[in-house]
């Protein structure tokens, strides 16, 4: 029997074609954590709902990921089950766009539904399907641990008196945890005691700040530090970090396999081909666990990120394209940190303002540039302000920072002074990640 049996959807995975990724297109949902146990050489089974359009390319595709147990356990009709990807490195918002997913109907197979009962270790990841549903056919000896997705964005949901689970993922990025944000300020010891009675471990997954999970039974928090670093792409990592934690604390203690998932995901963000992935993994797999943990990483915690103020230096004039500087705040935001837009804050200069005014703008400016850490100036052009900006944080010894997504920076000053100069975006905000958790 196959040590673990994951359970959720399969759909196909496009990323859209940008200025600098080419379209991609590949199996996605629940193949991804399928490609963790695979690289992990662990026996698993996939018990997975699609069209019927997909199950013969599914079937010919698993083949190549070991050639695991399929089970069919229902009939997705009146959507293409496609997932639309338009950022796929989560600079920011994805961005994930389901085509007709309001329409999804769900035919399901109560004989395979049944064959979910001999298995003892299971791995659900949240989709379309009706989850209590599901749950019903699990023997009560099994071992469930979930991975809550968008589609779940009430905890009452996972409540069910016949089941407790072994272990809840929830991420930063998803719903469920969006809509804790509602309830005011955030604090990870209110956050996990509203999972106290519906699982023995939670798991907060924060992105490129690390992971925090809380053990129930011994009333521990651990932290993880993740491996920032410039990726490939983050579409279905989450998935993988699920899968590697599952598996490895069964063999090891949990703060291990928390730092295996860890670092086995990131390799996973460095890569589409799966050969390279499996390759990378069997290399971590032969470092001691103990020394994973301390090699430590970047922790950052979500709350922890708010206090972070991001001088902003940039053209930020209303008769400027500003794209790019949007950009970049969206993006600031999504990761929760303190973006200040001088501009946006203390107004616009005029032609023709008097030296009392313009006075007037240069002091605000700089005494909000004292309540900032950290400066990232965009270059749209040579603009005086933002070059000299850039200096002035600079010999403060701030962390600087350059977004340059016209390439035009050539100048020597202006190409060593700062950290980094680069048109790459998540560049730029994984020097962030890092600089902040410095801080």
């Amino acid at each position: 029997m196959a040590s673990v049996c994951i359970i959720g959807d399969i759909l196909v995975d496009v990323t859209l074609k940008s200025k600098n990724i080419p379209l991609k297109m590949r199996p996605g949902g629940i193949i991804h954590a399928a490609r963790a146990l695979w690289a992990m050489e662990v026996e698993y089974c996939l018990a997975y709902f699609a069209p019927s359009y997909l199950v013969k390319e599914i079937e010919e595709y698993m083949i190549t990921l070991g050639n695991p147990k399929l089970i069919y356990l229902g009939e997705v009709d009146r959507c293409p089950y496609v997932m639309l990807i338009n950022e796929a490195k989560e600079i920011g918002n994805q961005g994930y766009e389901f085509p007709l997913r309001d329409k999804i109907e769900i035919k399901y197979n109560s004989e395979n539904l049944e064959k979910l009962t001999e298995f003892s270790n299971v791995l659900i990841i949240s989709g379309n399907f009706h989850l209590k549903k599901v749950l019903a056919y699990l023997n009560e000896s099994c071992k469930i641990s979930i991975d809550v997705a968008n589609n779940v964005s009430d905890i009452g949901s996972l409540k069910n008196e016949d089941v407790k689970f072994e272990k809840i993922f929830v991420s930063t990025s998803s719903e469920l945890f969006r809509q804790f944000l509602q309830k005011g300020k955030f604090e990870i010891q209110m956050f996990v005691e509203q999972f106290i009675e519906i699982t023995n471990k939670i798991i907060l997954k924060e992105n490129r700040g690390g992971s925090r999970a809380y053990d129930f039974e011994k009333k521990e928090l651990i932290s993880v530090g993740s491996q920032t670093q410039p990726i490939v792409h983050s579409v279905g990592v989450g998935d993988v970090y699920c899968a590697v934690c599952l598996w490895q604390n069964t063999i090891l203690n949990f703060e291990k396999s928390l730092s295996y998932a860890s670092w086995i995901a990131t390799e996973y963000a460095l890569t589409t081909f799966p050969l390279d992935f499996k390759s990378m993994t069997s290399k971590i797999l032969k470092i001691e666990g103990e020394k994973l943990i301390h090699a430590k990483g970047i922790i950052l915690p979500w709350e922890t990120r708010k206090n972070i103020n991001i001088y902003i230096a940039a053209p930020d004039f209303d008769f400027v394209d500003t794209h790019h500087i949007e950009l970049l705040d969206e993006s600031l935001k999504y990761h929760n940190f303190m973006p200040r837009r001088p501009v946006q804050e203390n107004g616009q200069m005029k032609d023709g303002d008097s030296q009392v005014i313009k006075r007037k703008f240069f002091y605000e400016d700089m005494k909000l540039l004292d309540e900032c850490q950290i400066l990232v100036a965009v270059l749209l052009y040579n603009d005086p302000g933002t070059l000299i900006e850039i200096g002035i944080a600079a010999e403060r010894q701030m962390p600087t920072f350059v977004y340059d997504p016209k390439n035009i920076a050539q100048n020597c000053m202006l190409t060593q002074i700062p950290n980094l100069v680069s048109d790459d975006l998540d560049l730029i905000i994984s020097e962030i990640f890092i600089a902040a958790s410095k801080i």
